[in-house]
């Protein structure tokens, strides 16, 4: 019966409709089961780590700013860790597999499991460049900021060699020892009043306490 109503290209385009479907619901799945791996990774790989040395060391900490520029470009920082002598602008990459590149690059190379490279873009540059707009931003000098990428475990870095004393990349493993070498190093602290009324204008400044709890930061 479904023959004689349906002729060969009506079969056609029905199997092109339900083709069209099934590809809209896979990459649905798929948008949203990279939202969830990416919370997943916040949680367990990045958050705990940040979160455990400023506990430790009793240092202030805000996570997830989104601070906007004059440009109304806006500025995305994971987490802001508020030392005894730096502030800390710590951003979270879940790369998995081998990094490699130049501290002038603007494109890194990531090599997985499988031996395939894709270029991406320089965690470091994007800091640093971060840092600076942040610095106009907020009228702190530079050198009171301290721009690290943390990326996870899965992530080897060994062949990287592009730290300088206010970038870094790093490893979670590692994060905490960091913190710890940066904050000995034999300046004055910042003055802890001045520090503190610093965390409250960064509250103030960001607009994912403004407007709830969205997160606008692409990934």
């Amino acid at each position: 019966m479904l023959f004689a109503v349906f002729g060969v290209k009506e079969y056609v385009i029905l199997a092109l409709a339900v083709v069209l479907v099934l590809f809209a619901l896979v990459n649905i799945f798929l948008f949203f089961r990279k939202k969830i791996l990416q919370r997943f990774a916040l949680l367990r790989y990045f958050y705990p780590v940040v979160r455990k040395t400023a506990v430790y060391y009793d240092y202030y900490l805000i996570n997830k700013l989104e601070i906007q520029l004059v440009s109304n470009e806006s500025l995305f920082i994971d987490h802001m860790l508020f030392g005894n002598k730096y502030i800390y602008v710590i951003n979270d990459y879940l790369f998995k597999g081998v990094l490699t590149g130049n501290a002038q690059d603007s494109k890194w190379i990531l090599k997985d499991k499988k031996g395939q490279e894709i270029m991406v873009d320089s965690p470091l540059l994007k800091n640093k460049k971060l840092v600076e707009k942040l610095s106009l931003r907020t009228s702190l000098d530079h050198a009171t900021f301290i721009a690290i990428t943390l990326v996870s475990k899965d992530t080897k870095i060994t062949d990287l060699e592009v730290n300088d004393s206010s970038n870094f990349v790093i490893d979670t493993r590692d994060f905490m020892k960091l913190i710890l070498k940066i904050e000995s190093r034999d300046i004055a602290p910042l003055n802890p009043e001045d520090l503190l009324k610093r965390v409250h204008e960064f509250d103030e400044l960001n607009l994912r306490k403004k407007r709830g709890r969205k997160w606008r930061k692409n990934r």
